[in-house]
């Protein structure tokens, strides 16, 4: 019986050309859109699960005071490690990772070639066996046994040494330290959160001997025990908190074990975090939410264009019924076209995802391997939404149709359709609906980046360019390249920098001298005179800081931002001028001048203190040069800024990062959702209108006899077109009235990420409703104005 039910659908779906068409391809871009968001989904829900021990490894993370807003830390204190691992037995394992200089690119120099690097990590040994690493030089256990070594992985070795064994090769950082390469280990997974490229010792540096409750830089993974109770071991280690800290001191009030698999989807909220693969569970969600959305309106394309066809198939629904068909046997049949059909969809959608992957990738930033769609998940997820679209989309044509009576043969009985009518309509408001959310969000997402880029930060960002000079393994080098610059047409100023804006700058505390002890958080960064010139500062008052000190000059000269103005109390920019303020550099430091506020985070955060400063025996160095340049030949100028630093610095890689892309980098995020969102729009409105396209042409056809008569009696083209498309406009308007709330509530809450934002204009929903329409104009007017067009004699004839 099986086997005639597929024949007959077959023969139906051969039979309705047009039907046939329009479902596959609305269903294929469903499957394919599913298909490739649940493998994305697939991809960000594995992160870190590989590891051996992944269910039982918790990062610490630290609760901070309202000196620090409540914020969360991934970044501690270096001893905190090892104070757990004396005092709490039911953690088996710890170890520290930080960054090589807080995350400052570094010069490496390996024979005569110079590289630069960003995934250069200091831990501890137990880094190899907490995270499996597995070793094809060298091995985990001798990897730090002499001092000075050096791993690492597969893919940094084949860029310094290629297809050479890098076992026993000398590198050089920044021109100061020696380090032997001791062993290569395989490249962890894309979907680790641990992300280094190169692993020393942090025992060799003073970052690892030296061990203090202060400065909060390091990240610490713990391995507790099987079955060890996360809760008592999180109130053990803030106990150590109150031993080691005194009460004057603290600034953070607890500990956090936060599970290694939640790390990667859970740390939008968490500060001072090194990995650069951090994800988001909203944005899972957000995608979950897009594929569904997606499937159910090409779900719904079936439905009604199953149902609007109710009237062509009710003859043979009567004649079955009339040989001996019961309900049961009609629902079969039915159910079986569907499954006929959606696997037709799937094999081509499924097909279809592996063709727009690349697409994909760029257009959300996630980046998917082929065995990616080959997982058993994602082949098991297939069988799922088989049956899935089989049971949603056949159910309403499958018990509306097989209710069809036997009378409709002789006549006796007319079809009522008007319950079939109005969930056609219901369906088709739910689809226009979800696709002028889809197009607000588009809308208000993109006037936010555009708001974003073109607000002004306080600063200029165009037109400079940061050269890491940290590896100068001289002043008389850094003399030398600073003399080129200025026999350079195209510089117009330039200032040595601890760091760029928003990157590794410091974090301090400021005070209003004797009477404040816990004093304002503040970010502070090392520079010198050229500062306000180079970053285009507005000075509001005062001076820039000194060009140069003298050699016995031991004050601290500060240049603060209007915040920190105003938390000293001080009652104008004048007013601050000369006075001397408690800073961490210096108990007294002396204001040279005061800046308008500026963003040198992303405008998700609310501007906060800043200092730049400028003393002799600075306790930062001075890492980054910025170049301010003005040419219409900009790679000609980079070329002679290669050449200029190639020839005083020898011994070191030329890295430089362009300060406006850095600025823009901090939106990559938002970029891509607003990609997301536009791409899927589209799509959304494609299939929804695929739908509107077969039900004009269903029920054009339908109403041909009635259109003849209305021309023969004198009707006019356009009004026969108007006729025929105001019944479709209908649910879409009153799709457009649903719609609008639900897009300003989802939006509006999407804005509250941001600080500085836009306010959602009125016009964002007319504009999205107006494009709705528009399609659904375009795609039902051809209908229309075909039929409208139509000789009424042949009209009559065919009826």
């Amino acid at each position: 019986m099986i086997k005639n039910f597929i024949k007959i659908a077959w023969r139906n779906l051969i039979a309705n050309k047009l039907f046939t068409s329009l479902n596959i391809v609305g269903l294929a871009i469903g499957i394919c859109v599913c298909i490739t968001l649940f493998a994305c989904i697939s991809y960000e829900l594995s992160f870190d699960r590989m590891y051996k021990n992944s269910k039982n490894i918790y990062r610490v993370n630290m609760q901070t005071t309202a000196q620090y807003n409540y914020k969360v830390w991934a970044g501690i204190p270096n001893s905190v490690g090892p104070a757990i691992i004396q005092s709490i037995p039911q953690v088996r394992s710890m170890t520290r990772l930080i960054k090589h200089d807080f995350g400052a690119s570094v010069s490496l120099k390996t024979g005569d070639k110079n590289f630069a690097e960003k995934g250069l990590y200091l831990a501890d040994s137990t880094v190899f066996n907490l995270f499996d690493m597995k070793f094809v030089e060298g091995s985990a256990q001798n990897a730090f046994s002499q001092p000075k070594s050096i791993v690492l992985s597969q893919s940094a070795k084949q860029r310094l040494y290629g297809a050479e064994p890098a076992f026993g090769k000398i590198i050089y950082v920044n021109n100061r330290d020696t380090l032997h390469v001791s062993g290569v280990y395989a490249d962890l997974p894309a979907n680790s959160t641990i992300d280094c490229d190169m692993i020393y010792n942090i025992m060799d540096s003073w970052m690892g001997k030296n061990v203090y409750w202060s400065n909060a830089s390091y990240e610490t993974y713990c391995l507790l025990q099987p079955g060890a109770n996360v809760t008592k071991v999180q109130v053990s280690a803030t106990g150590l908190i109150d031993k080691n800290v005194a009460k004057d001191n603290k600034y953070f009030t607890n500990f956090i074990f936060q599970p290694l698999t939640d790390i990667h989807l859970y740390s939008a909220d968490i500060r001072e975090g090194y990995s650069g693969r951090i994800g988001s569970i909203s944005t899972v969600k957000a995608l979950m939410f897009l594929s569904l959305l997606v499937l159910i309106i090409a779900c719904i394309n079936y439905m009604n264009l199953a149902t609007a066809r109710s009237q062509k198939r009710a003859k043979g629904i009567g004649v079955n019924k009339v040989l001996g068909a019961d309900k049961s046997n009609l629902l079969m049949l039915f159910y079986t076209e569907t499954a006929l059909l959606s696997l037709i969809a799937i094999i081509i959608g499924y097909l279809l995802a592996f063709t727009v992957k690349p697409i994909f990738q760029n257009i959300t930033g996630i980046k998917l391997s082929t065995s990616a769609f080959l997982e058993p998940v994602i082949l098991l997820g297939l069988i799922s939404t088989w049956i899935f679209v089989t049971l949603v989309a056949g159910s309403y044509p499958a018990f509306s149709l097989s209710r069809i009576s036997p009378l409709v043969l002789m006549n006796k009985l007319k079809l009522k359709d008007s319950f079939a009518n109005f969930i056609r309509r219901g369906l088709v408001i739910f689809q226009f609906a979800s696709s002028i959310i889809l197009i607000t969000s588009v809308i208000v997402i993109l006037q936010q980046i555009r708001y974003v880029r073109n607000r002004d930060l306080g600063y200029n960002p165009n037109g400079v360019v940061a050269v890491n000079i940290k590896s100068a393994q001289n002043k008389q080098q850094m003399t030398a390249f600073m003399n080129g610059l200025r026999s350079m047409a195209a510089v117009e100023s330039f200032s040595a920098v601890q760091s760029i804006p928003g990157d590794v700058e410091s974090g301090r505390s400021v005070r209003k001298l004797a009477s404040d002890k816990e004093g304002m958080p503040v970010k502070t960064c090392h520079t010198d005179g050229s500062i306000v010139k180079t970053m285009q500062l507005k000075l509001i008052a005062g001076n820039s800081l000194p060009q140069r000190l003298a050699d016995g000059d031991s004050t601290c000269y500060v240049l603060i931002n209007e915040t920190v103005m105003r938390y000293l109390g001080f009652k104008s920019p004048q007013d601050a001028v000369g006075k001397q303020i408690g800073t961490e550099m210096l108990d007294k430091s002396i204001v040279s001048g005061v800046v308008k506020d500026f963003n040198y985070q992303s405008l998700k955060t609310e501007i906060g203190g800043y200092i730049y400063y400028e003393m002799n025996k600075a306790p930062e160095s001075l890492s980054t040069l910025l170049i301010r340049y003005n040419t219409k030949d900009l790679p000609r100028f980079m070329q002679q800024l290669q050449i200029s630093f190639k020839t005083d610095m020898p011994n070191s890689s030329f890295d430089y990062e362009f300060l406006d892309s850095h600025i823009q980098s901090l939106y990559a995020s938002e970029q891509h959702t607003a990609q997301t969102a536009t791409v899927f729009s589209f799509l959304a409105i494609l299939v929804a209108c695929l739908g509107l396209f077969g039900l004009a042409a269903f029920i054009a056809e339908q109403r041909t006899k009635e259109i003849g008569i209305r021309k023969v009696l004198g009707a006019s083209v356009s009004g026969i077109t108007r006729l025929l498309t105001k019944d479709f406009l209908r649910p879409v308007l009153i799709s457009f009235l649903i719609a609008s709330p639900i897009a300003w509530y989802l939006m509006n809450k999407w804005l509250q990420d941001f600080a500085y934002r836009i306010n959602i204009q009125w016009w964002v929903f007319v504009l999205a409703g107006v494009t709705a329409i528009g399609f659904a104009l375009l795609t039902i007017s051809s209908h229309a104005i075909k039929t409208a067009l139509a000789n009424p004699v042949k009209s009559l004839k065919n009826e």
